[in-house]
């Protein structure tokens, strides 16, 4: 399955403002990971100190 040829078929471009989609979908993810991380460490408990 050729991923790159499945989307030339349905837009007919594998560039989108002059950069490479391989660009676009790798700082898509970053992004998501990013949203992730920081919505499961802001909704962590600080632990409590014993002393």
């Amino acid at each position: 399955m050729n991923w790159t040829q499945i989307w030339v078929d349905m837009f007919g471009t594998t560039e989108w403002f002059g950069l490479n989609m391989g660009f676009w979908v790798s700082s898509a993810v970053v992004a998501l990971v990013v949203v992730i991380m920081n919505v499961v460490l802001w909704n962590m408990k600080p632990l409590s100190k014993k002393g």
